[in-house]
């Protein structure tokens, strides 16, 4: 037999699939866990437990689905949006914006079903808003109680290509509200259809008198004739009939763009229903514009520009994402359009794309994390990183799950990033379950972790990420699902932020409960104001010490001692479980021989309470309390806690450790006391 004392000094592997439990060669699994439940994993090695999620509001209507968008006009001007069916709410410093008694909100162009196809693009108060099946709307911001939405009125623009045909339209006058366009036949509109009621809205463009003017229908006659109003400054040359003419490519008849996005001074948008694989993007400086040329049919370097994706198949982008160059995620792979220098401007002379990866992206933006662009694929099963490469000389997509497949088994919907106090990205999956990786790619910290949100039937339904109003550090809001009380409810919360006793905070300030609230002031033995928790058992945290669990009832807990400081809400448990350790012997690998565990010995940074075993179903506690400290009061310990574990003998060992107090834990490093048996 040989004695070892292996030590895991760190954790930045995360949960690894369970298809590398026989990969004990790799350097990562020496760093890695067999599962990691509501730990975040820190960048520096250890792991510490999540904090809690305080309750925002219940939202509009609990039985139809929300969506969460964040609006950043500054780090202290920041906002979620609830929207839901055909409303719009808002979120601001942690709280719902009132109005008088009730929650401020204005109405919305979109149902319900509507909501998993908006994509969203911001220029400080403005959200332009993209739906496949509607007119581009604006969000506008003139106050906190002070939004409305209006239509994204492009000017001149753009366009689908020049006729071919003999077909001529004539204007009736050169300018004006009401100029009726005549064409000579219905060849080349809509297919030779002609117009079409669903052309109202569609720009047209025509050159007359050697000049180019532009309109917008307003009303349609007949297939051959309809009535529009002039753009401003693009005026027709004279009344005469020409077959030199294009045709507005947005409208109901050929669909609205999808995605949105600046870059360079310009708004570009792609993909509407006529054209999936085109870009269209803004005169410079000028978002509302699209001019292909001048008047006099100059292309000059700030005109519009669009470009249509030249590939084996039709590409279409799902979306778009402005960095040093442009990205445009497709369903075969991520192009790069550019000026082709990084020093020149992007323009109508020099624009070029290039496709990167056949790594097909989904429908839902990324995220930029550090230097890189985060993206789900098309299986919506695995999450991938666009960065340059110098190896390759170009940009790579490399498979963030590779290691850890099992993490996304439910199919990715959302990815939110709170950059501070730690970089962390966060995964939303179709069944309501919630992902974290903590992403320092410098530094090779790639780890994955699962969070379990606190509840009867609990499932996230959506996530979006805001700077908190003090500005040290970004939050993560979400819209929880849970039986309440016997009834369905969705909540809006927000993860608080993390504990740190080195910068102030204390066992009295600790908020390790989901849903919860939170009291502050003079000693009571009542809490109220739990509505939202109705018939709930709920975990309670009195001046900083456990307290008994309390049932909720009409709103309200009775309390077994007075409180000046508390946290109540749901409880929830941190669970990490370590894979089986390999070292080293004079005869070989200690893998699959017996091994006898004399003890462990966990190194903690301000924790309390801590559970260890080989089985969740039996558990052994590490006690924290020393007796100095008085009843009703604790102090959080940071050092080593040894335990002897009560173990059979077995060929496999991996060990869970728990913690279920609403209170702080941390763990830094595991050591181990292993008898191996040669045989």
């Amino acid at each position: 037999m040989a004695k070892v004392t292996p030590i895991q000094t760190n954790f930045t592997g995360g949960e690894i699939s369970p298809r590398l439990r026989g990969r004990v060669d790799l350097t990562k699994y020496t760093s890695s866990l067999a599962h990691c439940e509501n730990f975040v994993v820190f960048p520096h090695g250890g792991v510490t437990k999540r904090s809690g999620t305080r309750f925002v509001a219940e939202v509009k209507d609990s039985s139809k689905q929300t969506r969460l968008v964040p609006f950043i006009f500054s780090t202290v001007q920041a906002y979620v949006l609830e929207f839901g069916d055909y409303y719009v709410r808002f979120v601001r410093n942690e709280g719902q914006i009132q109005s008088g008694s009730a929650a401020y909100e204005i109405a919305s162009p979109y149902s319900t079903a509507d909501l998993d196809k908006l994509d969203f693009t911001q220029s400080a108060d403005i959200l332009f808003i993209c739906h496949p099946d509607y007119e581009t709307r604006k969000l506008s911001r003139t106050g906190h109680t002070q939004w409305s939405f209006s239509k994204f009125n492009s000017i001149d623009g753009p366009f689908g290509a020049v006729n071919t045909t003999d077909t001529t339209l004539t204007p009736s006058a050169t300018s004006g509200t009401s100029v009726t366009i005549t064409a000579s036949n219905t060849g080349g509109i809509n297919g030779s259809s002609g117009f079409l009621e669903t052309d109202v809205g569609r720009h047209i463009r025509l050159l007359s008198g050697g000049k180019w003017g532009s309109c917008k229908i307003i009303s349609r006659s007949s297939s051959t004739v309809v009535t529009a109003s002039t753009f401003t400054d693009f005026d027709f040359g004279d009344t005469s009939a020409t077959d030199n003419w294009r045709l507005g490519i947005w409208s109901d008849t050929t669909g609205w763009p999808t995605t949105a996005t600046f870059y360079q001074q310009r708004l570009f948008f792609a993909n509407n229903a006529q054209s999936p694989n085109t870009v269209w993007a803004s005169e410079s400086g000028n978002f509302e514009t699209f001019s292909p040329t001048n008047n006099q049919a100059e292309v000059l370097d700030d005109s519009g520009l669009d470009l249509t994706l030249a590939t084996d198949q039709v590409n279409a982008i799902r979306w778009m994402y402005g960095a040093k160059q442009l990205q445009l995620g497709t369903s075969d792979g991520p192009f790069i359009m550019s000026s082709g220098s990084d020093n020149l401007a992007l323009t109508p002379s020099n624009v070029t794309s290039n496709r990167e990866t056949t790594d097909g992206t989904t429908t839902k933006k990324p995220i930029g994390a550090s230097r890189a662009t985060i993206f789900i694929d098309r299986t919506r099963t695995k999450i991938r990183e666009l960065a340059y490469n110098l190896e390759v000389d170009g940009f790579a997509t490399p498979d963030l799950t590779l290691i850890a497949e099992h993490i996304t088994t439910g199919n990715v919907k959302e990815l939110a990033y709170t950059r501070s106090p730690d970089s962390l990205i966060w995964a939303l999956l179709d069944t309501g379950q919630l992902r974290c990786l903590t992403y320092e790619r410098a530094q090779d910290v790639v780890a994955w972790h699962r969070h379990t949100i606190g509840g009867n039937n609990s499932k996230v339904k959506s996530i979006a990420a805001i700077p908190s109003f003090d500005e040290l550090q970004e939050q993560l809001y979400m819209v929880v699902e849970r039986t309440i009380n016997g009834a369905t409810k969705q909540y809006i919360e927000f993860l608080e932020k993390s504990f740190d006793q080195a910068k102030g905070d204390t066992p009295e300030t600790a908020f390790f409960v989901d849903c919860g609230l939170s009291y502050s002031g003079i000693a009571v033995t009542s809490l109220s104001g739990l509505t939202h928790l109705e018939g709930e058992t709920v975990k309670v945290l009195v001046n900083g010490a456990n307290h008994p669990d309390k049932v909720v009832s009409s709103g309200a807990i009775t309390l077994d001692r007075p409180a000046t400081s508390a946290a109540i809400g749901l409880g929830y448990e941190a669970i990490i479980r370590t894979l089986d350790p390999e070292v080293q012997t004079e005869s070989g690998p200690s893998q699959g021989k017996t091994r006898r565990v004399e003890r462990v010995t966990a190194r903690v940074v301000d924790t309390y309470n801590l559970e260890i075993g080989y089985d969740l179903n039996n558990m052994q506690t590490v006690f924290f309390r020393t007796p100095s400290v008085p009843m009703g009061s604790l102090v959080l310990f940071t050092g080593d806690k040894r335990l002897l574990l009560e173990f059979t003998p077995n060929r496999e060992f991996d060990l869970y450790m728990r913690h279920k107090d609403p209170l702080p834990c941390t763990i830094l490093a595991v050591m181990y006391a292993l008898v191996v048996s040669e045989r």
